[in-house]
Order: structure tokens, then C-alpha cells, then sequence
């Protein structure tokens, strides 16, 4: 029965790279069932163990957890909790699967399906795009907003992801295919950059466009082994191509033009667009710091305390459509449980940090790092597809190190 359980997980955590098809509930049954497999495999092996390690990787439920139960009145209190769950979950599963599943094949074999999840889902926008819409309302935009990412963000009946979140997936899954590029020459690998590229720049999430322009130029003077000469005009194609996409696609310049334009504009009636919003979220950031920096309001009650500043400050109904937090996880879990919530958060991200320096993985500093930026401007974990792909990710690494040590201790052993 031990057996059967084990070949069972190589079922259940290639399931989870399918995370970008579906919607929450389902990746969490995929999940639950992991979790029941990891159970049994654990109770019926003798090997099911919580080390101070793991612990430390649960920390940030227990922040929201103890927050939610010191400001419990009712039920409902405790709601936020769930939002938390991936962070006592995944490190209480994962270090309790066997280390085998985490080899250097068996983590190529899960980004490989994450690979083409994400190929499939890039295609499939645009196919569902094409068949409502002409190639002129690809450069449409409204508000600022071009048509694509509307489309996608609101119109699409499958696959609705928010375009930062999928295109931080996309920047994971371009930079496995560059690094097969010029480590293994893949030249297929070539279309999945192509079409990542291309989605990425529709979809235009403005942080992760920069973050990808950034990390290309890296890889480009780091990464190649070409001669400086190619090195140099590959850097020049890519600032002019850049440039050039900037001042002529009319999305793509309106992004950036609308930062200039409504950086210190606050939004007023129907004039709003999404940097004055979130110039007006962070003033009420502040504002609801001042007052509450010890102790915070707690995650049950920041929807509305942040709903009465826009209400009392702004002369305008941005806010009425859609909840608006705090755009930066930092200042969310500061505002929720107040400075020393943010002080044991910030020793959860050391300890992260540290941890990534120790697997020292190329891609793995690229995804904890553009998640750590795209968290001072979303609230990424606060969304379950945040936490879950973060997560996926970085267990999956931590478990291929604690593999690769313990074969290493095994082969000394045998010595």
C-alpha cells in the first residue's frame, strides 16, 4: 500500500502545474488530494515529520491567524484565514513528500508541463480574441487600457487570470526556455519565448514588461557566452525594438504616457485610470498607518476601513466597481496586524531569501525576485493563484536541493 501511495505522487504534483487552466476550487481538490496521498504515504512509512525549518515557512498564516483571532467578534472574522492557507499548507505537504519526486529530471518534467500550459493558454487568448474581434482592435484601447487585455481580463469565458499574475508565470517560463536555449541549444524553445514575448506585450502589465525588458538585458551580457561584438548589437537591437514599441503601438505608449500624465492627478468623477487609483490607494495607505502603525485594523476589517477613506477623501467612484486594498503586500499585512505583523512577515521573507542563496538557482532568483517586486504593487499573495505558484515553485526547489544533499550524504556514507 506504501508503494501504491508513492506512484501515486507522480500523478498528483505534475497536476499542480495545471494550476493556470483552471479555477481556484479545482487546483485546490488537486491539492487536497496531494495533501490526503501525503498523509497516508507519511502515517504508513513512519516518516511524517514538522522540522523548525518548516515552521519558519508557515509563518505568515500564523500572523493572519493570531491577527484574525485577536480582533474575533464573529464568524465571519475569520474568513481571511482561508487566504492564508497555502502558507501552512504547501511547507507541512511538500517536506513530507518523498525527496525522489524533486530530481533534477522530475523538475524539468513539471516545468515542462507548466511550459506548455502556458503556451496553450497564450494561444487560446488569442484564438478566442480573433474570432470576436478584428486584428485592428488589437491596438483599440480605452482609458488607456487596450483592447486585448479588457478582453482578457473581463470578456473571456476560460482562462481568466489577472494579466500581471499570468504574465509573472510567463516571465518564469520564458526564462526555463532561454536558459534550455543556450545551455542545451533547444532551438524549438525559440516559439514558447516568442509567443511569451508577444502575449506579455498585449497583455501590457507595465511592471512585468520592465521586469522582462531587465531581465533579457541580463541574460544577454551574464548569461551568453557570445563575444562581446554580438553582445553589444543584440543590447542595441533590444533598447531600440523596445523604444520603438513605446512611441508607435498605441498601448503600449499609452501605458507608460498615462504614469507621466496622472501620477499626481487624483481620480475625480469618472476621470480615473489605473495610476491615479493607485497614487489614491497610497494615500490612504498612509493615512490609515498614521492612525493604526501598533496594532493595525486587522484582515476582516481593512475592506472597509479602506472603503471610507476613498469615500471621505475622493470625489469619485472608482472605488464603487471594484475593492481596491492595498496594491502592496508589505503594506497589507502593516495595515492588518500593525508594525510587529509586518517585523515577523519581513523575518519570513529573510528566511525565504535565505534559503533561495542556499539552492542558488538561476531561475529561482528570478521568480522569488519578480515576485517580491510585483508584491510592492499587487497584493500577490493575497489571491490564491499568487500564493499557489509561488509556492509550487519554490518547494519544488527547496525539495531538489534537500534531494541533491541527501544524495550527496548517501554517497559519503557509502565511501
Amino acid at each position: 500500500m506504501i508503494f501504491s501511495a508513492e506512484k501515486n505522487f507522480n500523478y498528483l504534483i505534475p497536476s499542480l502545474f495545471l494550476f493556470p487552466f483552471f479555477k481556484e476550487n479545482i487546483s485546490t481538490f488537486f491539492f487536497i488530494l496531494l495533501t490526503i496521498n501525503t498523509i497516508y504515504y507519511s502515517i504508513k512509512s513512519k516518516s511524517f515529520s514538522i522540522s523548525k525549518q518548516t515552521l519558519l515557512l508557515t509563518i505568515p498564516f500564523w500572523i493572519i491567524l493570531i491577527t484574525c483571532l485577536l480582533w474575533y467578534s464573529k464568524p465571519e472574522d475569520l474568513k481571511p484565514v482561508k487566504n492564508g492557507l497555502y502558507f501552512l499548507l504547501f511547507p507541512i505537504v511538500f517536506l513530507n513528500i518523498p525527496k525522489s519526486f524533486f530530481t533534477k529530471e522530475k523538475l524539468t518534467f513539471y516545468f515542462e508541463v507548466l511550459k506548455y500550459v502556458v503556451l496553450l493558454i497564450c494561444i487560446s487568448y488569442f484564438l478566442a480574441f480573433f474570432y470576436f474581434y478584428d486584428l485592428e482592435h488589437l491596438f483599440q484601447y480605452k482609458y488607456n487600457i487596450p483592447k486585448f487585455r479588457d478582453f482578457i481580463y473581463y470578456e473571456i469565458p476560460f482562462f481568466k487570470i489577472h494579466p500581471t499574475y499570468f504574465t509573472t508565470i510567463i516571465i518564469f517560463t520564458t526564462s526555463y526556455s532561454i536558459l534550455n536555449l543556450l545551455n542545451s541549444k533547444k532551438w524549438s524553445e525559440i516559439f514558447f519565448i516568442t509567443v511569451g514575448l508577444i502575449t506579455s506585450i498585449a497583455l501590457l502589465a507595465k511592471f512585468n514588461m520592465v521586469f522582462l525588458f531587465l531581465l533579457i538585458l541580463f541574460i544577454i551580457l551574464f548569461k551568453t557566452k557570445i563575444k562581446r561584438f554580438y553582445k553589444i548589437i543584440l543590447v542595441l537591437l533590444l533598447i531600440s525594438s523596445s523604444f520603438f514599441l513605446i512611441k508607435n503601438v498605441p498601448g503600449v505608449k499609452n501605458r507608460f504616457v498615462e504614469i507621466v500624465n496622472s501620477y499626481n492627478k487624483p481620480p475625480v468623477g469618472m476621470s480615473y485610470d489605473s495610476t491615479n487609483i493607485r497614487v489614491a490607494i497610497i494615500n490612504c495607505s498612509k493615512q490609515i498607518v498614521e492612525v493604526n502603525f501598533i496594532k493595525g485594523v486587522g484582515f476582516n476589517n481593512i475592506k472597509q476601513t479602506f472603503l471610507e477613506c476613498y469615500k471621505t477623501t475622493y470625489d469619485s467612484g472608482f472605488y464603487k466597481n471594484n475593492i481596491y486594498l492595498t496594491h502592496n503586500y508589505f503594506m497589507y499585512i502593516l495595515i492588518s496586524s500593525g508594525i510587529f505583523g509586518l517585523f515577523v512577515f519581513l523575518f519570513y521573507i529573510y528566511n525565504i531569501i535565505k534559503l533561495t542563496i542556499k539552492i542558488n538557482s538561476f531561475l529561482l532568483y528570478v521568480m522569488l525576485f519578480n515576485v517580491l517586486c510585483v508584491s510592492l504593487l499587487e497584493d500577490f499573495f493575497y489571491r490564491q493563484f499568487g500564493l499557489f505558484y509561488f509556492s509550487l515553485i519554490f518547494f519544488c526547489f527547496l525539495n531538489n536541493k534537500r534531494e541533491l544533499i541527501f544524495k550527496k550524504e548517501s554517497s559519503q556514507t557509502i565511501h
